[in-house]
Order: C-alpha cells, then sequence, then structure tokens
C-alpha cells in the first residue's frame, strides 16, 4: 500500500510541475524590444548637426506583424536620446512564432528583436553603421551609443533615371 501512495505522489507531482510550467509559458513577460539608444548626428567633417530628424525602427519578427517608429529631433550638439521599449508576449507566443518563420522556409523571413536608428532632413541622410555594416540591433546590448554621419543625398542623374525605365 505505501508504495502505491509512493507513485500516486509522484505522478501527481509530476502532473503538477508540468501543469505549471505549461502555465508559465502562456502568460505574458516583458522583453526588451529596443534598447536605450544615444545618437550623436555628425556632418562628413565632423560637426553635430542641429535640426535633424533621427528615426528609430524595431520589431519583434517572431511575435509582431507590424513594426513601430519614433523620432526624435537632433538638439544643438547633435545628439538625440531614445528610452528603452519593451514589449509583452507569452514565450510559448515567441517559440510558435519562432517556429512558425523557420516552417516556412521563408529564405527573407526574420525573427527576434530587430531595431535600427538613422538620421534625414535639410537635404542629408545617413544610418547607424558598424563598420561597412548598417546597424542592426538584434535583443542586446541594453544600451546603444551611435554616431550618424550624414552626408548630401545623391539625386539620380537623368541618364540614370532613363536608364531604369
Amino acid at each position: 500500500m505505501l508504495r502505491h501512495k509512493r507513485i500516486v505522489l509522484i505522478i501527481a507531482l509530476g502532473l503538477v510541475l508540468a501543469l505549471g510550467t505549461l502555465a508559465s509559458w502562456l502568460f505574458p513577460v516583458a522583453l526588451l524590444a529596443a534598447p536605450e539608444w544615444e545618437v550623436v548626428v555628425v556632418d562628413e567633417y565632423g560637426n553635430p548637426v542641429e535640426g535633424m530628424v533621427v528615426r528609430e525602427t524595431w520589431q519583434n519578427y517572431s511575435v509582431e506583424m507590424e513594426g513601430h517608429e519614433a523620432d526624435s529631433l537632433t538638439d544643438v550638439n547633435g545628439h538625440v536620446a531614445f528610452p528603452a521599449q519593451t514589449s509583452e508576449c507569452s514565450l510559448l507566443r515567441q517559440v510558435v512564432g519562432t517556429a512558425s518563420t523557420l516552417v516556412h522556409l521563408n529564405v527573407h523571413a526574420s525573427y527576434g528583436p530587430h531595431a535600427a536608428v538613422f538620421a534625414f532632413g535639410k537635404g542629408l541622410e545617413g544610418s547607424a553603421a558598424t563598420g561597412n555594416f548598417i546597424t542592426d540591433w538584434r535583443g542586446s546590448p541594453s544600451v546603444m551609443r551611435s554616431q550618424i554621419v550624414v552626408r548630401p543625398i545623391q539625386q539620380p542623374s537623368s541618364t540614370e533615371k532613363s536608364n531604369s525605365q
């Protein structure tokens, strides 16, 4: 009889642990969607550029169908700061979203969090870069600092316009 009670107790504990784990996967948790991001915008000579629009974009491709964006204007020092952004979703939703992306084998699909910053205005534009590549934040670190060098927007020449048609 004691052995039977022990087996029942072990099965009951196993069920409680399994249900507890499943329940924890269903409740939303706050996740970092975009870092706290400090940006300094300078021209090609290293001078700060005041009044530039800096846009931060972010999306967690595993759980969101649409992205987010926030704009801010640079101050006299070419500086702007964006607060960290969070989103709430359950662990189960994140796992299912990532698995769905992988199952569909879309070669252009992304998963997980992504964020970027770029600047435009006054006939100038530029993006935060890491080496020769546009900076694509992918979940860490929690604080980013970037310098964006803005350059004049290149307008296609009339020859390039006619060749593209």
